[in-house]
């Protein structure tokens, strides 16, 4: 081939960087590209517990027996943890209970050392808000802590190792947001993962006192489960975590749904190309959305280059925001398919957002005149070897 016929390295620049960029975001966007990773979910040594690790999901195939749940009625949820770290600076979801009606419909949460309570609900206008509690130095070591829940005619308590926890004296709970499909280790909707260990979980139909809160932790201290004196009659659900092995954790009494521990890491009810309302704002980080906005800006500066300057081609400002808005696309649906991964539209939205702010950066006068002086560059080195 003649050299006047051959592309010069000025040429190929864009074209490769554009091949460069476009891999990188589907490399980033799709890791870990595993679609059945295992379920990292353990029974402990001791033989009472299980741990969770990155991606480690456990759940109930039914509900919780609802009719003794009934709104206006008085109950507790007591759960015993250990968590992994007390630092960790992303959110994870201890325990949730999920239905279709109200897929958050109420969740615990680490976040650093705080306990996050989290329940959502629908208002006079039938649009979904949420109450949020936030139990500061809730996890101030790597230790087993319990946290007790009450609900009733005074309103909701929470406790922490059979202590009332200052300022939550009302959560707003009722005893129906105990009642749905009990998933543990993380969320119903999305992958957010909490690392530690779950030792107990019961569910009474009744508000447990003060003192029998007290009393019961003081019993799990000694005896390492809740312990209750004879058959507690008020008990909807209860998991002691004794197996020691298989896939099934037994629910007490024999109505309590039993929790079953899958080998594949899935989560649970995820659903493709959430709208921004209907995704948790319990994993939202501004960090993730500065992410997914200057991820793309690399992409529209480099596409609307090339065809700006390499391919003369018209609206070339419009074909690369719908460009970028389609890679988007594709890699949200392909998420659908990847557990560890999140499939939204408010993901494309700031994906294509990003790629405008990289249009509206090459458009800008003076990186125009850098980038062509990069380009002279390579063209003057070009020069000089030939000679």
């Amino acid at each position: 081939m003649s050299k006047q016929n051959s592309l010069s390295a000025a040429d190929l620049a864009l074209p490769f960087a554009c091949i460069l960029v476009i891999s990188t975001i589907f490399a980033a966007g799709l890791w870990p590209f595993n679609p059945f990773p295992k379920n990292q979910v353990a029974w402990l040594a001791t033989g009472k517990g299980l741990q969770f690790g990155d991606h480690g999901v456990v759940f109930a195939r039914e509900p919780v027996e609802q009719n003794r749940l009934k709104r206006d009625s008085s109950c507790t949820l007591a759960i015993r943890v250990q968590p992994d770290a007390v630092s960790r600076g992303a959110t994870g979801t201890i325990l949730g209970i999920y239905t279709p009606e109200n897929t958050s419909q109420f969740r615990l949460l680490q976040w650093r050392d705080f306990l996050l309570i989290r329940k959502d609900y629908r208002d006079a206008k039938n649009r979904f808000k949420t109450t949020e509690v936030d139990l500061d130095r809730a996890f101030v070591n790597p230790e087993p802590v319990s946290f007790t829940i009450t609900s009733g005619p005074e309103g909701s308590v929470a406790y922490r190792d059979g202590i009332r926890a200052a300022g939550t004296t009302r959560v707003g709970l009722s005893c129906a947001d105990f009642a749905g499909q009990l998933v543990l280790g993380d969320s119903a909707l999305i992958d957010n993962a909490w690392r530690g260990n779950i030792l107990d979980l019961v569910i009474y139909d009744r508000e447990l006192t003060p003192q029998e809160i007290a009393s019961k932790f003081a019993s799990w201290n000694v005896n390492q489960s809740v312990q209750d004196p004879g058959v507690d009659q008020h008990i909807v659900a209860q998991y002691r975590f004794t197996e020691g092995g298989g896939q099934q954790v037994h629910g007490q009494p024999g109505s309590a749904p039993d929790l079953y521990i899958p080998e594949i890491f899935k989560v649970p009810h995820k659903k493709m190309l959430m709208w921004p309302w209907e995704e948790s704002h319990d994993k939202l980080e501004l960090r993730d959305v500065c992410i997914n906005i200057f991820g793309f800006v690399p992409f529209g500066f480099v596409f609307v280059a090339y065809l700006t300057w390499n391919r003369n081609a018209r609206q070339s400002t419009i074909v690369t925001i719908l460009f970028g808005a389609a890679i988007s696309l594709t890699i949200e649906i392909l998420q659908e398919y990847i557990p560890g991964r999140d499939s939204g539209i408010l993901d494309v939205i700031t994906n294509t957002f990003g790629t405008f702010l990289g249009v509206l950066l090459f458009r800008w006068a003076p990186m125009q005149y850098l980038t062509r002086k990069v380009l002279d560059f390579l063209r003057s080195g070009e020069r000089i070897t030939e000679s």
